[in-house]
């Protein structure tokens, strides 16, 4: 049986929560972690979008990323950043990790490689908030400066020029700082973006042609949204303490003869229109959640959209039921601002009872450079590992039997000589006729390659540590 689950995050309490939201039970806790709102995100497995492997998360207080698995508590990877970050986005499969500063650049990671593939300014103040579209074929980011733009993925790894991109579009109605941004479903000429802003207002876009379909005018400042999984409505937090909920469809009403013999189905504005969620609904209670006592910084729903999971910057996180709008638990984790919620599917290597005890896969990650390298240069690793390739019997085939990613400094080590001597021995058997006894000299020969190369890094593992002990050793006799 499939379990959702909630993840939290605050930036003062520096422990995130992960906990079943239905039953209440804390499973797991991973130390060590301030981050803003919008600066986390969770990596999903390679080709598996609804599984998520790891949990990144930019620090508050320095230019860090913190990585979490589900298999310990503590940080999993640190990377150093060139610069804080306060947003935090990555793309659907997993590919490309996206990170806004103060200033209003923009960093684009290649999550497998750990590449920087590129940096540009964005914007003219701090990048709020940073999102991909469902297909992965945009990046959309919101600014203090109220502006929000439209970057096409394909033009931002585009490296045959080293020009600055150019927004595939810009959105200037919003007049006050950017606060959140949802993207729709479907793919870039489908999706719908809502956006929110300081100034009162939410707005709905077409992502395709740039065009505002509608305006949603609300009595308070709008700090989160959160879009029902089939666009039916969504759900605005307001600066008062109270969530608001918008229906995207009515029911048209008809008058006349033909009212009784037809029902109709709308949708809500369009065309640029102006929708006003006046004081009179607030006052009436009508669409309204009302429950916390301090200000609304995040929401998420889940799978399902029957459920609204709501935190504030007392610490709270709450339950609402959607159809009645009551309060069905309340969570007091936290002990400072919740910035953040995500629900997610439960890993499979996470127990209900804990971290799980049994041998588990940890999605590879590589650390982040801080300086962007030609395409040349990033690619001349490649070309730096040793290879002991065979030809066998037709000479149809190439079998690469070991490659040694890390290029050997000294030349004069026994280990190297081994190596090229077993790289010689295969050259030489190449050109015999023989077939099964090749067969058999090739598998000697791979086994004691392999082995070889082991102790070498065996031995250079001893190497490092004795060198690490005696420089500690030498430094403490310094201070005595």
């Amino acid at each position: 049986m499939l379990t959702e689950l909630v993840l939290a995050s605050s930036s003062i309490d520096p422990v995130i929560y992960v906990w079943d939201f239905r039953s209440g039970t804390v499973l797991l806790t991973f130390k060590q972690n301030t981050c803003y709102q919008n600066d986390m995100a969770l990596l999903p497995f390679p080709g598996q979008s609804g599984r998520a492997a790891l949990v990144m998360a930019a620090q508050t207080d320095k230019p860090l990323i913190h990585v979490y698995s589900w298999q310990k508590e503590q940080v999993h990877q640190k990377f150093v950043c060139p610069e804080t970050l306060f947003s935090l986005a990555i793309t659907g499969l997993g590919s490309y990790c996206a990170g806004g500063t103060g200033n209003g650049k923009i960093y684009i990671w290649e999550l497998s490689t750990g590449n920087l593939c590129k940096v540009f300014d964005a914007h003219y103040r701090k990048v709020n908030i940073l999102r991909f579209t469902s297909d992965d074929a945009a990046l959309i980011s919101g600014s203090e400066d109220a502006g929000i733009n439209i970057w096409l993925l394909s033009s931002i790894l585009d490296e045959s020029t080293n020009e600055i991109p150019s927004p595939y579009s810009s959105w200037t109605s919003h007049s006050l700082p950017i606060t959140d941004i949802i993207c729709g479903i479907g793919n870039f000429r489908t999706a719908r973006i809502l956006t929110s802003s300081l100034d009162n207002t939410c707005k709905l876009w077409d992502l395709s042609t740039g065009h505002l379909l509608t305006t949603f005018i609300f009595p308070t400042n709008i700090s989160s949204l959160a879009l029902d999984p089939a666009e039916r409505s969504f759900f605005a937090a307001g600066g008062d303490n109270l969530i608001y909920q918008m229906n995207l469809y009515r029911r048209r009403e008809e008058s006349g003869y033909m009212a009784s013999r037809h029902n109709y189905i709308e949708a809500v504005g369009g065309a640029g229109d102006i929708e006003d969620i006046g004081m009179q609904d607030r006052d009436n209670n009508r669409l309204v959640f009302s429950g916390h006592n301090a200000r609304i910084i995040t929401m998420t729903l889940t799978y399902d959209g029957t459920l609204l999971l709501s935190g504030s910057e007392d610490g709270n996180v709450l339950l609402w039921d959607i159809a009645s709008r009551q309060i069905l638990k309340t969570f007091t984790h936290h002990k400072g601002p919740v910035t953040n919620l995500c629900t997610f599917l439960q890993p499979p290597d996470l127990s209900k009872l804990g971290i799980s005890m049994e041998r588990t896969y940890i999605q590879p990650i590589m650390p982040f450079k801080r300086i962007r390298q030609d395409p040349s240069q990033q690619r001349k690793g490649i070309d730096d590992t040793e290879d002991v390739t065979m030809f066998l019997n037709d000479r149809k085939k190439d079998i690469k039997l070991l490659a040694i990613k890390e290029p050997i400094r000294d030349p004069t080590s026994t280990e190297y000589h081994d190596l090229q001597k077993a790289k010689n021995t295969l050259m030489q058997l190449q050109s015999r006729n023989t077939t099964t006894p090749l067969q058999s000299q090739i598998n000697e020969l791979q086994s004691e390659l392999l082995r070889v190369h082991d102790n070498y890094q065996k031995v250079k593992g001893l190497h490092n540590e004795m060198y690490q002990g005696l420089v500690e050793e030498f430094m403490r006799r310094r201070k005595t």
